[in-house]
C-alpha cells in the first residue's frame, strides 16, 4: 500500500517577510512589492557563502522547529534531502565569490550546516517549476520506501542585470510602475523577487497531505507555452480528478500568454463543479521567484488549509471573466479542504500538486 505522504513543517522567506508568519500577515494586509525586489531582512551574505544557501538555511530551519525535528532526525540515515533551484549560487559565481560548484552547491551547504546524514540528496533544476518538482521528487522518495522523511527546500536569488535584461528582450516584466497583476485585463508582466521555501515531509503523519500529484512536459515552444494548454489539461485532470476544490493557486505570471490559457484549463478543469474554487496567484505581492515559486505556493497553500482563509490577488481589479473560478482582490474567509498547486517553466517543464486537509 502506497503511503500517505503529509506536510508536518514549513518554512518561508519572501520580499514581504523572512518568515512564514510574517509573510503571511503582509499578504492578508494586501502589502505587494513595487519592483524587483529581495528577502527581506535577510541574513548576512559574506565571501565565499551563496546567498542563495544562505536563505535556503533561513527557511529550512523554519520548518525544521515547525516539524519539531531534533538533531537526531536529521542525523539520521533515513532523512533525505531534495533542493529545487534554477540558478542556484550564480550571483555569487558572478561576482567571482564561489568557484562554479554546479547546482549542488545549495544541498551540500544545507547538508554540511544542519549536520545531516548520508541519506539521499538531490537537487533538481526545471527552471520556474523545480520547487514543484522537488516537492513531488521529495514524496516519491517516500514512497518508494528510499528515505523515512525529506526536508524539501527550493530557493532562488538570481536578482541582476543580466537576468533583468533577458526577460526584458522576451517582453515579460512589466512596464515601470504597473506591477505584476495576474489575471488582469490590464496585466503586462512579472516583476522578478528572491524567495526561498521549506517543507518537511513524512509518511502517515499529522499534517497537510500531499494527495496527488503529476509531473509533464510541454514542447510547443522554448520560451512559450501552448496556447491550448493541452500538457497543462492533462496535468490537471490527473490531479483533480473529478473531485471539488476550494483553491487553484495558479503559476499565475501576469503576462499576456500565460493568464488566458491558464485560466481557460482551470475553467474547463473544473466542469461540473457545484461551487466555484478560489484562484489565487502570489506573484501579484511577491513577485515572481523562479525557480522557488512553486513551494512557495505550497507554503501559502498550507497556511490557507489551517486558517480557513485565501489571500486576495492585490493587484488584480480588472479580472479576467472566469466561469468557474472567483478571483477576488480581498482576503475570502472560507474553509479550505482541498487544493490545486501549479508551476510552469521555460522549456516546457510544468508540474501540479493537489493537498488535502487531514
Amino acid at each position: 500500500m502506497i503511503p500517505r505522504i503529509c506536510i508536518t513543517g514549513w518554512g518561508l522567506a519572501t520580499a514581504l517577510g523572512a518568515t512564514a508568519p510574517a509573510t503571511w500577515e503582509a499578504l492578508l494586509a494586501g502589502r505587494f512589492i513595487a519592483d524587483h525586489a529581495a528577502v527581506a531582512a535577510s541574513e548576512s551574505t559574506g565571501k565565499g557563502e551563496a546567498r542563495a544557501a544562505t536563505t535556503a538555511a533561513m527557511v529550512a530551519r523554519q520548518a525544521i522547529a515547525h516539524a519539531a525535528w531534533d538533531a537526531d532526525i536529521l542525523a539520521d540515515d533515513g532523512t533525505a534531502l531534495v533542493v529545487g533551484t534554477s540558478k542556484g549560487p550564480v550571483l555569487d559565481w558572478l561576482a567571482g565569490h564561489l568557484e562554479p560548484p554546479g547546482l549542488g552547491q545549495v544541498a551540500q551547504s544545507l547538508a554540511t550546516h544542519l549536520k545531516m546524514g548520508c541519506g539521499p540528496r538531490l537537487t533538481l533544476s526545471a527552471a520556474c517549476a523545480s520547487g514543484l518538482h522537488a516537492l513531488i521528487r521529495a514524496a516519491m522518495l517516500v514512497q518508494a520506501g528510499e528515505c523515512r522523511r525529506v526536508l524539501c527546500v527550493a530557493c532562488e536569488a538570481s536578482l541582476h542585470p543580466l537576468f533583468e535584461g533577458s526577460f526584458r528582450r522576451l517582453g515579460v516584466l512589466p512596464k515601470s510602475g504597473k506591477g505584476c497583476r495576474p489575471f488582469d485585463q490590464h496585466r503586462n508582466g512579472f516583476l522578478m523577487s528572491e524567495a526561498a521555501a521549506a517543507v518537511c515531509l513524512q509518511a502517515d503523519a499529522p499534517g497537510i497531505a500531499i494527495d496527488a500529484y503529476a509531473i509533464g512536459g510541454d514542447a510547443t515552444h522554448l520560451t512559450g507555452g501552448d496556447p491550448l494548454g493541452r500538457a497543462l489539461r492533462r496535468l490537471l485532470a490527473e490531479v483533480i480528478a473529478g473531485r471539488p476544490v476550494d483553491l487553484v493557486h495558479a503559476h499565475g505570471t501576469g503576462t499576456d500568454s500565460n493568464d488566458p490559457a491558464e485560466l481557460a484549463a482551470i475553467d474547463d478543469a473544473l466542469a461540473g463543479q457545484e461551487h466555484p474554487a478560489v484562484l489565487y496567484s502570489h506573484k501579484g505581492a511577491l513577485g515572481h521567484s523562479l525557480g522557488a515559486a512553486g513551494l512557495v505556493s505550497v507554503v501559502i497553500n498550507c497556511m490557507c488549509h489551517r486558517q480557513g482563509l485565501i489571500p486576495g490577488n492585490v493587484r488584480t481589479d480588472s479580472p479576467l471573466p472566469a466561469r468557474r473560478v472567483k478571483i477576488s482582490i480581498a482576503p475570502e474567509r472560507r474553509p479550505v479542504h482541498r487544493s490545486i498547486v501549479l508551476a510552469s517553466g521555460f522549456g516546457g517543464a510544468m508540474a501540479a500538486v493537489g493537498l488535502k486537509s487531514t
